[in-house]
């Protein structure tokens, strides 16, 4: 395999990739932002042409207007310069390395989205996340989440067979410790739905929700479907998330309650189905054989394994005929087959030895071009 470019953009990142190059045979170099070669400016030209000024400026204002921070014309002004400053270290950049790969940390960050726009029609590149499977990392050449490489076609799922000799990982969801401990853990009602918060910070929900904004208008559509179809809805705050909703406390009542201290799996598991914009949750409610309605643009959302609502009369309109789902239990176990035999690479990154690490490696070799 040609030598591999990483780029890193946050110290996590760069110690896992410079340790891909250090304790095996793979070879390249790891690049921080601060370590680019300085711009030529008479290139700008040609590299204003390759970008979608308009999507990168957007995206990044729209993070702004989440995190309630000033996104007026002074801040769209400086963000241009910056952004075409960067672009043209990214292109210096890749006029002095040439690179045949490229390799990245998730690839939403607008500096990711600039040296895709600018690398070659032949550079192979390599996107990482976190693993979408318990103890596992995600390795893609597409990209990640919404953008990845799993197929969305039932048939392909209704029909899948592991390779002979694939290794699958353990289909066993891995307790996750909580991050806020003392929280009250209330007596769950006997039958309800849950519905966990996400981040509104996170791309999940900025970039792959096109008609659920943030966790408050996903209140609302529980508040609605508590209120028209009698069932009760049991919601869970994201630990990692910054935001604090008192106002919706102040809403809620015996069918529309907080279980902010219960463990998610148990939630899960005493559900009678899970909604979720496009979170882990859900694929965790997936692993865990539980009913899923997606409300966002998520991997999953493969007719057979997850129900989809594009609006909220279709979402009211799913909860009242449920348990008549289309689910197909062949599908949701060869999706789960499919994702653990080949797409995810067993062993996380957080914590990986030598093993994991070459692991990695060969799925590199064989994905390359």
């Amino acid at each position: 395999m040609n030598k591999v470019l990483f780029f890193a953009l946050a110290k996590h990142q760069r110690l896992y990739f410079q340790r891909l190059l250090d304790e095996t045979a793979l070879e390249g170099k790891v690049v921080v932002p601060a370590q680019m070669p300085w711009p030529k400016p008479w290139q700008l030209p040609d590299v204003v042409k390759r970008i979608n000024w308009p999507q990168l400026i957007e995206e990044k204002c729209h993070e702004r207007r989440v995190k309630r921070k000033y996104e007026g014309g002074l801040y769209k002004l400086l963000l241009r310069l910056e952004l075409a400053w960067m672009a043209l270290r990214v292109q210096a950049l890749l006029l002095r390395e040439k690179p045949a790969n490229v390799a990245m940390w998730n690839g939403s960050h607008r500096y990711c989205q600039l040296l895709l726009a600018l690398l070659p029609q032949d550079c192979q590149t390599f996107f990482f996340e976190n693993g979408l499977l318990p103890n596992t990392t995600t390795l893609d050449t597409k990209g990640v989440n919404y953008r990845n490489s799993v197929p969305r076609d039932a048939a392909f799922f209704r029909d899948y067979q592991a390779p002979e000799g694939a290794a699958c990982a353990e289909l066993a969801l891995v307790p996750r410790k909580p991050r806020n401990t003392g929280l009250p853990v209330i007596e769950l009602p006997e039958r309800f739905v849950f519905i966990p918060f996400q981040d509104d910070r996170d791309t999940q929900v900025r970039l792959f929700s096109p008609w659920v904004a943030d966790m408050r208008q996903l209140f609302a559509l529980g508040e609605r479907l508590a209120a028209e179809t009698g069932v009760t809805v049991v919601f869970k705050e994201h630990p990692a998330s910054r935001e604090s909703y008192p106002d919706l406390h102040a809403r809620s009542h015996e069918r529309l309650l907080f279980a902010n201290g219960n463990n998610t799996q148990a939630l899960i598991q005493a559900s009678q189905f899970v909604i979720t914009l496009n979170s882990t949750v859900g694929l965790e409610s997936i692993l865990l054989g539980k009913p899923v309605l997606t409300l966002g643009q998520a991997f999953f959302n493969i007719p057979g394994l997850v129900s989809h609502a594009d609006s909220a009369d279709e979402l009211i309109a799913q909860a009242r005929v449920f348990p008549d789902w289309s689910l197909d239990e062949r599908i949701r176990d060869n999706f789960l087959r499919y994702m653990a035999a080949e797409y995810c690479v067993e062993g996380g990154w957080l914590d990986a030895d030598v093993v994991q690490l070459q692991r990695v490696v060969s799925r590199m070799q064989r994905l390359g071009r």
